[in-house]
């Protein structure tokens, strides 16, 4: 199993440092109090130093795994998540659902639910990134995203993902890690990490063959001008709150896709960009709004409306107004 490696171009570790041990009872009952029930048999005997840190957010977390060690890990038929498993560098052999295949760094992606038993066999160099997506919040995402309400069957994805849809998710990733990093010792913005969550779900619905897929690219219905304008006027109210695309779909009772046709047609933009433009006015506002002395700066502003990275914050902010957010800044102050 060769594979191009990613860990050249993957940052370190990043989130809380969950798990370090060199005992193997006590690697499977903290990674089984993270995932779900599951055995460790290493291939080979000899030391080792597990680590595990994480990411762990409402609906959605990211575990990155090097056990230091070849391993064959036997999970239980998945309880309440989907497992997304990409090999960041070195590469696995796997069994699920009825299908045997390998999964290698950058070109493969095991996916895995509650259809069976997972069987996956680790070779020494592994490092692997699991994404961790609670199936409540999955399926609630996918009813808003399919344009009829049948009764749906049990939610199953195909085990195997092959290479596009592993960059997409890859860079997703990336982006959260990103954001994380952004933070620093602060919370997260809620802003974002719903928007976060929502595009990784997206993928995985719509670019993963799965059970619900005729439903969820069936053709969406024509969404009314009232429903669009109503819509619109919610995220205005509530663009200070964690809104995400999903929601806004889910109270004017419309499936996503059809809010984003009718966004297209009526405002010639998408629901998200639509958004991010509300919310550079009101971050617009704010600054213009700045009193002497108030302590105002263009970081916490920028925070304020979802903007976590204050460099694509600057640049969206200067497309838009055609000056940088500290020139209004210091030109209000003045």
């Amino acid at each position: 199993m060769e594979g191009k490696p990613l860990s050249r171009d993957w940052p370190e570790p990043s989130g809380q440092k969950l798990v370090r041990t060199n005992d193997l009872d006590d690697l499977v009952s903290r990674v089984t109090d993270l995932m779900s029930s599951h055995t460790v048999a290493p291939a080979h005997s000899g030391g080792f130093i597990a680590e595990v840190s994480g990411i762990l957010t409402p609906g959605l977390s990211l575990l990155e795994m090097d056990y230091g060690m070849a391993v064959r890990l036997s999970a239980d038929p998945l309880p309440d998540y989907v497992a997304v498993s990409l090999p960041l560098a070195g590469g696995m052999s796997a069994q699920h659902a009825g299908r045997r295949f390998d999964a290698v760094a950058g070109r493969s992606v095991v996916v895995s639910t509650a259809a069976s038993e997972l069987v996956m066999d680790w070779d020494e160099a592994l490092r692997l990134l699991v994404i961790r997506v609670d199936l409540d919040a999955l399926r609630s995402f996918a009813g808003r995203l399919v344009t009829a309400s049948p009764e749906q069957p049990d939610l199953e994805f195909d085990p195997v993902m092959g290479a596009p849809e592993t960059m997409a998710v890859l860079g997703q990733v990336r982006l959260m890690q990103q954001v994380l990093a952004d933070a620093g010792t602060g919370a997260t913005n809620p802003l974002v990490a719903a928007q976060l969550r929502e595009q990784v779900m997206s993928t995985l619905l719509l670019g993963q063959p799965n059970s619900w897929m005729a439903a969820l690219r069936h053709r969406p219905e024509s969404a009314p001008r009232t429903t669009i304008s109503e819509a619109a006027e919610l995220m205005r109210i509530h663009a200070d709150e964690a809104l995400s695309i999903e929601g806004v779909a889910r109270a004017v009772g419309l499936s996503v896709r059809a809010l984003h046709a009718g966004f297209r047609r009526e405002l010639d933009r998408s629901p998200k960009q639509y958004l991010q433009h509300v919310r550079l006015e009101r971050a617009r506002s704010d600054l213009v709004a700045a009193e002497t002395g108030s302590g105002v700066r263009v970081i916490d502003v920028a925070h304020r409306w979802g903007f976590s990275h204050p460099g694509r914050f600057a640049s969206a902010y200067r497309h838009h107004y055609g000056e940088a957010p500290a020139v209004t800044l210091a030109r209000t102050l003045r």
